[in-house]
């Protein structure tokens, strides 16, 4: 039995299915009152982000995963929704409930919301 995260976790494929919303769906939340978590690279979180979201980029989720809420949903977000989707599987191995944006920060930006850019206000997970 393996006591350790390993990034190769992120790699493999898992069969379990996480809940998705729409960018319209997560538009409706309070952006400033849920987890949203960014697992995209640095670069491109400064470039282009959701307000209120948190920067972890997908290799470092095996290392934070502790930091992770159990009491309450982890959204989660990358450019399209694949990167956040990987994400979302391998954390509800360890009974975290998580929501993947489907569209992603790219979905958001296209649809005319409202996005953060630069590295002024960087919010790390």
């Amino acid at each position: 039995m393996r006591t350790s995260l390993e990034k190769s976790d992120l790699g493999r494929s898992i069969l379990t299915e996480i809940a998705e919303i729409s960018v319209d769906q997560l538009a409706k939340l309070d952006l400033q009152s849920i987890c949203l978590v960014d697992v995209r690279e640095e670069y491109e979180y400064v470039e282009m982000r959701v307000p209120g979201a948190e920067l972890l980029p997908l290799a470092e989720v095996p290392e934070q995963v502790e930091k992770f809420p159990k009491n309450k949903p982890v959204y989660l977000i990358c450019a399209s929704g694949n990167r956040s989707k990987v994400a979302g599987e391998y954390l509800a191995k360890f009974h975290i409930d998580t929501i993947n944006i489907a569209g992603g920060t790219k979905g958001w930006v296209s649809s005319g919301r409202a996005y953060n850019s630069g590295d002024a206000d960087l919010a790390l997970f």
